[in-house]
């Protein structure tokens, strides 16, 4: 009895740690059949409006304008080159319902909207901050003969008295006098502009990370992430190869379906750190099995034919928290 005791907290584990690998393979599976929708077994047409580029638009303007994310603007129209669009030139915008004709006076509405002006204090506030009043001056009186005199007579004043007086006018001139800030608090608030404005150009910045993948196999792309010309969806990359090319792990990390999937072949999905999977379809052969670790580079499959008429070609996802990402984005 003593064995088993011992065991049974490690085969929980064990059973826990398969459970959940099967419930993202299964999530990562569910989310690629009901969002590819490139293939045409399960084809839907996108929501959206077509925009076109006009003078002085740029890729950032145009998402605010549409309240979209330019990275994600970028994905899906394959713009490689975010600082360079050209006038003319059409980009999808996903679930738009209207073209916004002046994307400039837009976004500088926006702008201003953004703004907030400074805050009028209340009336009780400005009373509670006015200055004290300054006594009103009486007119000299006229001197008599005597009163001169009489001065004259008066004990001198002690300099400590006198010193003390001074000080406490010099106090009362700086509480009547407003405020006026000084250089550190200048900076300080415009320090706290600078990192806004930093902080939100940082977020329009379209990025790539080509070092984190390879690709999969060698080929000729032949249809991109994205909107297609007949307002089709990809989530992916279909990369043309010769029968029998072997397709290799774009990443390390651990095989968490591996098996024949409808509509799509044979199917092999590999989980990466970071939340990053990929997803490897329309293979003709399997080499590697459920569970299994892999390295970058490690050869997973073979090509082959998935039609009769269709030439051998590799339908390949990367996916970030289970959203669909460009991987010409990621690819080297």
């Amino acid at each position: 009895m003593g064995p088993f005791m011992t065991d049974r907290p490690l085969l929980r584990a064990c059973s826990c740690i398969i459970a959940c690998r099967k419930v993202i393979a299964l999530l990562l599976i569910g989310a690629m059949l009901l969002s590819c929708s490139g293939h045409s077994v399960r084809g839907s047409r996108t929501r959206g409006v077509y925009h076109r580029v006009k003078s002085g638009e740029t890729l950032s303007a145009i998402a605010r304008a549409y309240h979209v994310n330019p990275q994600d603007l970028a994905e899906i129209n394959n713009i490689d080159r975010p600082d360079q669009i050209e006038m003319d030139s059409v980009i999808f915008i996903p679930d738009a319902n209207q073209v916004v004709d002046d994307v400039l006076t837009a976004v500088r509405s926006k702008n201003v909207e953004g703004e907030m002006p400074a805050a009028v204090p209340s009336v009780a506030e400005t009373k509670k901050t006015a200055p004290p009043a300054i006594p009103r001056k009486e007119p000299p009186k006229k001197e008599t003969v005597s009163e001169p005199a009489k001065r004259r007579e008066k004990a001198p004043v002690d300099a400590k008295a006198k010193d003390r007086t001074a000080s406490s006018r010099e106090k009362d001139r700086d509480r009547i006098a407003p405020k006026v800030p000084g250089k550190s608090e200048g900076n300080e608030i415009a320090g706290q502009t600078v990192k806004k404005k930093e902080s939100a150009e940082k977020s329009e910045v379209v990025q790539f990370d080509k070092d984190r993948f390879i690709w999969p196999v060698r080929g000729k792309v032949i249809s991109r992430f994205g909107i297609q010309p007949n307002r089709m969806n990809f989530n992916g990359i279909r990369i043309a190869a010769g029968e029998e090319t072997a397709v290799q792990a774009a990443a390390s990390g651990t095989v968490i379906f591996s098996a024949f999937l409808k509509d799509y072949g044979e199917t092999i999905i590999i989980k990466h750190e970071d939340d990053y999977a990929t997803v490897y379809t329309h293979l003709g052969t399997r080499t590697i099995r459920e569970d299994s670790r892999v390295k970058r580079g490690d050869r997973i499959a073979f090509l082959g034919k998935t039609g009769e008429k269709e030439e051998p070609y590799l339908y390949f996802e990367i996916r970030h928290k289970n959203k669909a990402r460009n991987p010409l984005f990621f690819l080297p």
